[in-house]
Parts: structure tokens; C-alpha cells; sequence
């Protein structure tokens, strides 16, 4: 997800829960080979869990960016084919890709002859009129002819004109038949479906016909989803991770600039508990005065607690 799935929130969850697996916010593959913004990961301690998604259509250009991913060291590579913003539509990538599959194939192929790394990819069921069965169907088996092994599907069609990249996300109606077809058609690829979903606590009528499930928005809102062993009543616990996360920003900030967005990350940590309203406003005021330790002294006190 843009602006939210960043080296700091690929933190934060591994604070969570070390092995869930995250997928980064969308990396131009221009950017991967011009910048050091593979740098930013470097906070880390492990990236066995992490998948670069990257964005872009030149075959030639993937593949170098693939490279520098790979020689990084992270082990999967994940392409975007189903981002609909206006940005990435009028930059011929993203959910534009679905309608073009021999040239994602050959994007894969030259990514292939730089690494040996993972390689999957990511769409939705169609686009705007093309929501024909056959339009996925065709996308798969020509990506098979890759060697691609996995895929993860967003339930729903994207819209390009008209709605707006928000919208996107919400209409029209997610269509989960649709990619357990295609998971039956296409039996031994690693299907993981995509939208809607709000909890990690899939029942067995999802389970059983798919190979797993991403969370999006809901990870962003609530990641304690993730350890199903912190428990609502375990507020002390999860106050103790939080307080573990600031220490780390208050590290970090020492030597590198202040990140925002890095705070943005846990002003919902606390959603639904007496208290959230204050720590939104200690969080804001934070950002505002670049200064961790209001956080740090709300955490210590009683301010928060089970409604």
C-alpha cells in the first residue's frame, strides 16, 4: 500500500509477529535503480519476509531493478498489475499490464535471466469492460509460460475512468467465485486472494478452496490481526510493543531525519480502547513538534484502558 507499508511498518509488525509475511508499498523500478530507496530496509534485522512489489513495464528496466532487489536480498519480487490510479494508469503499467500478457511474460523472462529469486504477481479478476473470464485465464497461462508460480488476486474488477483510486477499492462488489475458478482452472499455481478481508480467522469455505489470503487496509488499521494471540484484554502487552517501537523511532530519528509517517503508523495502534481519542492527539502533536516523548510518558500512564 502507497505511503503505508514501508520499511518502518514492516517494523512495527515484525514486533507483532515476526513471520507475517509483508509486502512493500509499490516501487517504481526507475526508482529501485536511480535511488537508494532499498536503503531504507536497512532498519530491519530480517527480510526473509519481505516481498518487493515493483512497478513499471519496460522489460529491460524490470530486470535491473529486479537485480538490485535481488542483490539486496530480499527473495521474492512482486510485480504490479492491478494498481488503477490515474498516475500509474497514464504511465502504461499497473492494472494497464492485465490486457498486455506477453509483455508482462517478457518482462518475467528478463527478470529471470538476472535472478533466480521468486517471482509473482499481482492483479485483479478484470478491467473496466474486460471482465470476461478469458482475460484472466489468457493473463495466467501466458505468465505460466514463465514460470510464474503465484499470483494474488484482488476480488473485483478495476474501473480506470471515473472512479478515483479510493473508489477503486470499494466498488464494484468483490466476486470471490471468481478466483476460485480460476484457482480450479489452474490448479497447480499458488492462488492468494485479495479484498475485504478483516481478520486472519478465514473459515474453510475460503480456506479450502484457495491457497491464502492478503489483508490490505484492515493490516494498516488494526496489525494486531496478525498475532491471534494477543487478545483485546491484553492491553499491557501491546503497550509494551508500542513502547518498544518508540524506542526504536527515538534511535533511529538520532542519526537519520524524522519520519512522519513512521508515527502514522500507530495512530490507530490503540483504536477501541478509552483513551484512543488522546493518543490520536499525542500522536499529532508529536508529528507537529517532532518529539517522541509525550508518546513515551502516555504509555506509562493509566490514560488508556478496556472500554
Amino acid at each position: 500500500m502507497m505511503g503505508k507499508t514501508d520499511s518502518f511498518f514492516c517494523y512495527l509488525i515484525s514486533l507483532i509477529k515476526k513471520k507475517t509475511v509483508v509486502y512493500t508499498e509499490m516501487m517504481h523500478a526507475e526508482a529501485i535503480i536511480r535511488t537508494k530507496i532499498l536503503e531504507n530496509y536497512n532498519i530491519l534485522n530480517n527480510i526473509d519476509n519481505v516481498v518487493v512489489q515493483i512497478a513499471g513495464s519496460n522489460p529491460n528496466r524490470l530486470s535491473l531493478a529486479a537485480k538490485k532487489v535481488s542483490d539486496f536480498g530480499f527473495d521474492e519480487i512482486n510485480i504490479n498489475c492491478g494498481c488503477p490510479s490515474k498516475r500509474v494508469v497514464s504511465g502504461k503499467f499497473g492494472i494497464n499490464l492485465l490486457l498486455e500478457p506477453s509483455l508482462v511474460r517478457k518482462c518475467v523472462e528478463e527478470i529471470n535471466k538476472k535472478t533466480t529469486k521468486k517471482i509473482s504477481i499481482k492483479t485483479r479478476i478484470g478491467v473496466d469492460h474486460h471482465i470476461s473470464e478469458s482475460v484472466l485465464d489468457k493473463f495466467v497461462h501466458e505468465l505460466n509460460k514463465a514460470n510464474v508460480k503465484k499470483y494474488i488476486i484482488h476480488a473485483r474488477k478495476a474501473i480506470r475512468f471515473g472512479l478515483s483510486t479510493k473508489d477503486n477499492l470499494n466498488i464494484p462488489q468483490l466476486d470471490y467465485k471468481r478466483v476460485y475458478k480460476l484457482k480450479n482452472k489452474f490448479k497447480s499455481n499458488h492462488i492468494i486472494i485479495n479484498g475485504g478481508f478483516k481478520n486472519t480467522n478465514f473459515d474453510s469455505r475460503i480456506s479450502d478452496r484457495i491457497d491464502g489470503i492478503m489483508i490490505g487496509r484492515e493490516a494498516y488499521k488494526n496489525p494486531w490481526i496478525f498475532n491471534t494471540s494477543i487478545q483485546r484484554k491484553d492491553l499491557s502487552f501491546k503497550k509494551a510493543i508500542v513502547y518498544d517501537y518508540l524506542i526504536f523511532l527515538k534511535n533511529n530519528f538520532q542519526s537519520n531525519s524524522f519520519n512522519k509517517t513512521a508515527l502514522m503508523h500507530i495512530q490507530n495502534i490503540f483504536n477501541g480502547y478509552s483513551g484512543s481519542k488522546k493518543w490520536k492527539f499525542n500522536v499529532s502533536n508529536s508529528i507537529k513538534n517532532r518529539n517522541l516523548n509525550n508518546l513515551l510518558k502516555a504509555l506509562d500512564c493509566d490514560s488508556m484502558s478496556l472500554i
